[in-house]
């Protein structure tokens, strides 16, 4: 059985960018309909960058001249307990050149790491030079992995059911991932973690819905 990953509307899904300086100003949206990316400029114009009907997970970059997204290739193999196969995608803005960063494959019986199925959750580093991305690695866990958006290899990052990133405060580029964690002889637990961009554990934050906000306010 594959790990649950975060759940992104088909319809409704939408993501707003802040330019950096500026925390008020947004400099655009993008949603899904019907399977295809659509963008929203600030003035309220809005344009469908893709007409698949198998795209999904759009996320704009804090610069707003890119969107990471995903791309149906194989729904969900129930017959086999296969996850779905997607790729990752990038598409810019100012030409509309789409390019694929990961070509996802089925799960396979591989390392978790090496696993690329059910590719999900696209999300840029604070300066738009990376995009991370969760994979189904396991029975029991997600992967984080990333990929640079200019194109080039992917790597694995960490094992982890939920990601964001800090945008701001001394931690500002590291990742908080929710892991699955065995405690000896007393169950397990779920907490938030802090890591690197190379995955390397910064501390444990906890079970803390409000995590991400707190370690954004912490300051050097």
């Amino acid at each position: 059985m594959k790990p649950a990953l975060p759940a992104i509307a088909a319809l409704g899904c939408l993501a707003i960018a802040f330019h950096p300086s500026w925390a008020a100003a947004p400099i655009g949206a993008v949603s899904v309909q019907e399977g295809n990316i659509v963008y929203t400029a600030p003035g309220g114009a809005t344009e469908a960058l893709t007409e698949t009907g198998a795209d999904d997970a759009p996320a704009l970059s804090p610069a707003g001249d890119a969107i990471a997204f995903t791309r149906l290739t194989r729904d969900v193999d129930e017959a086999h307990d296969s996850p779905a196969v997607r790729d990752l995608w990038v598409i810019r803005l100012k030409d509309h050149k789409a390019v694929r960063l990961v070509t996802g494959k089925p799960a396979g019986k591989g390392k978790p790491a090496n696993v690329l199925a059910d590719i999900d959750h696209p999300i840029f580093s604070p300066d738009g030079a990376t995009v991370y991305f969760l994979t189904a690695a396991s029975s029991d866990s997600a992967a984080i992995h990333a990929v640079p958006a200019a194109g080039g290899p992917q790597r694995y990052v960490t094992d982890g059911n939920a990601l964001s990133v800090v945008t701001r405060g001394k931690y500002a580029g590291s990742l908080m991932v929710e892991q699955h964690r065995v405690m000896a002889d007393h169950g397990s637990w779920d907490p938030e973690v802090l890591v690197s961009p190379a995955g390397k554990m910064i501390k444990v934050v906890g079970e803390d819905p409000n995590a991400l906000r707190s370690v954004e306010r912490e300051q050097n």
